[in-house]
Formats: C-alpha cells, structure tokens, sequence
C-alpha cells in the first residue's frame, strides 16, 4: 500500500525535507514508481536524480510523475531520497501546497523471476528537515519566482516525525463515493520531464580581488553547480545577471552594450544565492533552476577562495525543434537563432513570460509564445497545456485569469479575449481529426462562459464599458500602467474590436465541431459590436479608430484589431493602415508584443511588404546592442528575455518561406513566400503533424525559383504560389519546383 506521508509540523518558513527509505534487491530486479509530493521534490535513488515535479498545473489537479528507476538499481540495498522542497504561503505561488511538507511514492518492483512486490510511501520513511539552509525572496523580483538560497555552512538535518495521511484512490479519479474530493487530486502528468542538458563550464571574464566574472555566452535557464574552499564562515555571494549595466555621464544606470563586461563602469547586478564555507571542500547546486548570461561571485578577499567546479546544465522543455530557417542575410538567421533561444528559455513546466523576475503563464503571453512554439516543432503537448492551465483558472463571472496556475488572483479582460484565440489557432495547427480535436470541444464551455462574460459589460452605447479589472492594453511609453488614456472611464475601442475578433474564432470553432446555431450567434454579436464600434469609434477627419469613444487619440492597436476584426476589409483596410503610418495625426506605437499582430494585419491588409521591415527595426535594434534574448519592450526594458517578442520566429516561417495551413491540422497547406528586399534566397523546415516541410526558394538575374518537398507519405495537400500569383498544386511526387520572372 502506498500512503501520502508527511513531516508532523506546520512550517511557517521555506525548507528542505528529505523522506528517505532503504530497501534491498536481487539482481536483475526492476523497479518502476508514481511519485508525487507537496511543495516540489526530487526524486533519487541511490543518489542519482529520476525525476522532479509534480509539474506545475492547477488548483483542481496534481500531477504525479512515472519513472523507471530500474538503471539506478544496485544489487543489495538501495536508498530512495525525496528531497522535498516546501514553500511558505506567498511564496513561489506558481505552485500549490497545502499545510505540510508532504511525499507519495506507489512504486512496483519485479524480481528477477517475475513477482512483484509493491514499495510505497508509509510511515516507515524517515523524514528529516535541511536547517542550515534558509530561503528569501529578493526585492524586485515577482514571487512566483522560488526564493533564493542562504547555505549556512555545512549541513544540519534535524530529524520529524513522520505521518501516514490516507491512500490515493486512483481508480476513483481523486474522489469518493460521496463525491468528495482527496486532498491530492491526482492525474498523470501531461508533458515530459525538463531536459537538463549536459554541463558546460563558464568562461572566467576577469577576477580581482574578492570577485570573479563569468560568461555564460549567451542568456540562458540553467541548472547551476559550484564547487570551491574557502575559509570558514566566509560569505560567498553568487549573482545572477542577465547583461551587464554601464553608467552614464551623470552616474546613472544604463542597459546599452548587454556584454559589455570590460567597460571601466559596467556592473553585473541581479538575483543571489548566498553560501557561507565551512572551511572544507563544498559544493553547491540551487534547487531551482536559475536564469541568467553573466554570473559575479563575490567573497572576501582573504578568504582563500578557489573554485574547482563552475558550471550550467541547459534547462528546457524537451522541445524536438524541427523548425529551421537560413538565408542570405546573417542578421535574420541571427534574429531567428535568438528567438529560437528565447522561447527554449520561456518554456518550462508551462509557458513563462520571462524567466527571471517572474516565471508567470500569462495568457496573451502563452498565445504569443504557443504560436512560436508550432513554428518549431510539431508537438502540441505543451500548449495544450497551457491551453488547459488556463481554462482552469476561470471565475465565476466567466474572466479567465491573467496568469495561472498562481496562488493569487489577477484579471485583464483582454487576455480572457487572447485564450480564445489561442484556443484557435491551436485548432488550426493541432487539427480536427480524431483525438486532436476532442481537447478543443471540451474547452468550448470555457469559451462560451468568456464571450458570454463580456456582455454583462456592455454600456448603453453597445460598447464594452469599464469593468473593475485591469484593462491593460500594451506597455505604450506614457500610457498609465499599459492602459490608453480614458480607458479607465469609458469603454476602450481595442477591447471591442479584439471582441469581435475573438467571437469570430469563436464562431470557426463552432462550426468545426458542428455547433452551427452558436457560431451563427458569435457572428450576429460580432458584426453588432463592429457595427457600434465604426459608428461611435471612427474619427472621419483622421480616418482612423479613437482608443476610446471621446478621446482624440489614436495607436496601432485600433488599426491592426480594426483589420483582424473584419471592421475594415480590402483596399479599405490597406486605406486604414497607410493613414495609420503616414504621421498625419501622432499615433502610438506598437511594442513587441502586439507586434506579432500589426504584422497580421498588415498580411491581411495587402500592406505587408510596405511597412513589416519597419517593425523588424526593433529586433535589429537589440541585435546591435549584442542581445541573445529579447527584451520585454523596446524602450527602457526590465526583462531581457520575453517570450512575447519572438515574433521574428513566426514571420520567417511565415512569411518569409510562406508555409501556412489553409486547413485545421496541416492537411491542406499553401506555400506563398514574400522575398523581402535584399535576399538572394531562403530555406527551412516547417513543423508540420506529418513531419516537416522543406522549402527553398532562390532569385537570380530576376527568375525566382521555388522548391517545396513534404515527407514520404504524408497526407498533405500542398499548393505553391508564385510571386507573380501562380499556383502550382503539388502533383502524385512528394516535391515540386515552380519558377516565374520578377
């Protein structure tokens, strides 16, 4: 039998448990197990690492961990360690916990001549509590991060009782007969282990006196290990930087060059963890992984500091990137390689808006960053996920969440609109066959309560008016806190028109999965709020959207929602958009993460080859300032690293080598490049369910020449179109080769 144990105290701190147990085998036994615990752990056999978890979810679901620990197994006795990180109320609130440190282990083990003999959780464990190691959050730094780490010398285990909780009820679905729910409702995690890569030592930028400076070469989500002596009681303090900061003339603090180590003032500054010498050789590794491009070590410079071991082990979801992308230019292959690197750091046990001050799955964030994701790879385990986190986190009035999973509450109702879509577009790349689509039609109660939400919003005009949430919109230099001026008093025209844009996705996934009579319903309550919106809205002296009904003011935003909701449609729409950027009238700009969509609806306008090199403007900004992520916002950013602004990686594949689903799920595909200006030729792979897509295009002496090649086999129905408009259906041959004059 196999019980949730748990240390028999009520920690008021963050700390370290350790649950062993020691059991003997014969050679040739196996041994494979379910574990799960309360607030993170490790699992180790014999000390090697089998698995962490449980991987982050939901209020409503804990997901356990299944391992085969059978090639850490020695003949004889054997020792199981969970080392069990439990996290104080307020802290690390990305993951939920209950009142004690707590541990379930239901483990099979075969001997060599096939019986099977159950090892599981009980209260013959011993538990003991890690007191020399102490946690803290460091200011500035969103506590949905894991504390950092203060090591106070040597370790000191202090032994707990151990108690035995009840037996999981797996069969029953976290349940009871009277339908009462199990204090861990438990299900089978969703997605694969973290993959931690080999380790790779830091370079040594410089060292004096007390202090050394490492270079991790590019920004990176490590598992971080250091070995060194140093005297007893010495502080070592071990920062985490994401670039490195200068002054300016006046003293103050400046992010220009982000490797510009050896300027006379640069600095490395950030995040810590602490570590007191014992006097003696020490190792240390966090219990988190950590993120950062550049470390500073500091200690006292009599210490007598020497360091044998430093080092990082790349930390990501083991995404299988299939997505490639090269051309003529080296500073798009280079603006792909750093989008490429900054989703891998986004992507964890869920999606991440950045890596280092807050660790949060937010909504728009997820869709943005499960858009990339498909242009990477074809597996859709992650943002169905994300997709599922998500839709678990609904109010009760029918606003999802702004981020979850999380401990706290927080509501922007336009992300509410960014699930929706991202449930979408997950159709449209996941597909409708089978198993794919099933996850969608259960999602679409969670769909219909949001839509369904905003009506209770709706103003006397047919606006959405204000709610009492935080009607963000876009970190727009000199709007207060991402919201339009006004947008506080009266309704906002970006909410209304991504309304409308999100009821007629809506309305595609009704009438995917056969729901005729509510798709016909979002289409009426969509083209009602385009309706309101162009009579109360539009600005006829500027030709352009106000942000808010009264106000004379104007963005990209009103544009680009106005083009993707159908309110302007054809050389209407193009008319929209070159008002937008002639600076006629003074119009707030776009940061990255709304960019994904101005570049939309400049395809969907006929206006892309017109104004998208612009907004590549800004991902060239950051390459000249030697970035290996992308930061959060042009101006001024906090985090260097924001999945939010990879968009170069969907443009590419996209745009640039052309390859787009024309059905749900990549069975139909049409392969239409843009050539931007300037390149002699591109190529890549396409994820695709059925493998990748390869595709090349070159132009010389002004023929352009296409070649597309899909996998052995694979049921997709390609069609390539030329620059000059031909298409060329791809015949019975899995390749094809189509050529034009420019």
């Amino acid at each position: 039998m196999s019980f949730w144990i748990c240390a028999d105290e009520h920690p008021t701190e963050t700390h370290l448990y350790y649950f062993t147990h020691t059991f003997s085998v014969a050679p040739g036994a196996t041994l494979t197990a379910r574990s799960c615990g309360d607030t993170r752990y490790r699992l180790l056999l014999n000390g090697h690492p089998v698995c962490e978890g449980p991987c982050q979810g939901s209020s409503y679901v804990r997901y356990y961990e299944e391992s085969d620990l059978t090639p850490f197994l020695l003949p004889g006795e054997n020792t199981l360690t969970a080392e069990v990180l439990y996290a104080q109320e307020g802290s690390f609130i990305s993951v939920y916990r209950g009142s004690r440190p707590a541990f379930w282990l239901d483990g099979c083990l075969t001997a060599p001549d096939g019986d099977r003999h159950p090892l599981g959780t009980d209260d013959s464990w011993e538990c003991t509590r890690e007191d020399a190691v102490g946690f803290y959050h460091v200011p500035g730094v969103h506590t949905s991060v894991p504390p950092f780490e203060e090591v106070r010398g040597a370790s000191v285990r202090t032994p707990v009782q151990t108690r035995q909780m009840y037996e999981p009820d797996l069969g029953g679905k976290g349940y009871n007969i009277f339908g009462l729910r199990e204090y861990y409702p438990l299900t089978p995690r969703p997605i694969p282990q973290m993959e931690t890569g080999e380790p790779h030592p830091f370079t040594v930028l410089r060292r004096g006196d007390g202090w050394m400076e490492l270079d991790a070469g590019a920004y990176t989500t490590a598992k971080v290990s250091f070995g060194f002596t140093a005297a007893a009681g010495a502080c070592v303090k071990i920062i985490y930087a994401e670039c490195v900061s200068v002054a300016d003339a006046e003293g103050n603090r400046r992010k220009e060059l982000r490797d510009a180590w050896n300027d006379p003032t640069a600095r490395m500054e950030g995040v810590y963890d602490t570590v007191y010498a014992t006097g003696e050789r020490q190792s240390f590794s966090p219990f988190w992984y950590r993120a950062f491009r550049f470390v500073r070590l500091e200690f006292p410079a009599d210490a007598g500091f020497e360091p044998d071991v430093m080092t990082f082990a790349p930390y990501f979801y083991p995404m299988d990137v299939t997505g490639s992308f090269f051309c003529s230019d080296g500073r798009l292959n280079r603006m792909w390689d750093i989008s490429r690197n900054t989703v891998l750091c986004c992507t964890h046990e869920m999606y991440v808006d950045c890596p280092y001050y807050e660790q949060q799955q937010y909504d728009m964030d997820s869709c943005l960053e499960m858009l990339f994701t498909f242009r990477l790879t074809a597996d859709a385990r992650m943002p169905l996920k994300s997709l599922t986190d998500l839709a678990h986190s609904q109010m009760a009035d029918g606003m999802l969440q702004a981020n979850y999973p999380s401990t706290g509450v927080q509501i922007i109702p336009d992300f509410t609109l960014f699930w929706v879509l991202m449930l979408r577009e997950y159709l449209r790349y996941a597909g409708t066959d089978g198993a794919a689509c099933e996850p969608v039609r259960a999602l679409t109660g969670t769909m219909d309560k949001a839509l369904g939400v905003f009506e209770n919003y709706m103003a006397d005009s047919g606006l959405i008016g204000p709610t009492p949430y935080w009607p963000f919109v876009d970190w727009v230099p000199g709007w207060q806190v991402g919201v339009p001026d006004g947008g506080r008093e009266e309704p906002l025209t970006v909410t209304c028109l991504m309304y409308a844009a999100a009821l007629r996705a809506g309305a595609e996934i009704c009438r995917t999965l056969g729901r005729a009579e509510r798709a016909a319903e979002y289409e009426r309550r969509a083209a009602a709020m385009i309706d309101r919106v162009n009579a109360l809205c539009y600005d006829a002296d500027a030709g352009l959207y106000r942000n808010t009904p009264s106000r004379r003011e104007f963005s990209q935003h009103t544009t680009l929602w106005a083009v993707l909701s159908g309110a302007v449609r054809g050389e209407e729409a193009g008319a929209l958009v070159d008002r937008t950027f002639d600076g006629h009238v003074p119009v707030a700009v776009c940061t990255f993460s709304m960019n994904h969509y101005l570049f939309r609806a400049l395809e969907m306008a006929g206006r892309y080859e017109a104004y998208a090199p612009r907004l590549l403007e800004g991902w060239q900004r950051m390459l000249d300032l030697h970035c290996t992520t992308w930061c959060e916002n042009p101006d001024s950013p906090r985090s260097e690293c924001h999945g939010w602004s990879s968009a170069p990686i969907y443009e590419f594949s996209r745009m640039v080598l052309g390859a787009f689903p024309t059905r749900d799920g990549w069975s139909h595909v049409s392969v239409q490049p843009c050539p931007p200006e300037g390149l002699s030729f591109a190529e890549g792979s396409v994820p695709t369910p059925y493998g990748g897509l390869f595709i090349r295009w070159e132009r010389r002496d002004g023929d352009f020449t296409l070649t597309v090649r899909k996998p052995e086999g694979a049921p997709l129905c390609v069609t390539a179109v030329l620059p000059d408009g031909l298409a060329v259906p791809m015949g019975s041959d899995c390749s094809l080769t189509a050529s034009c004059t420019l």
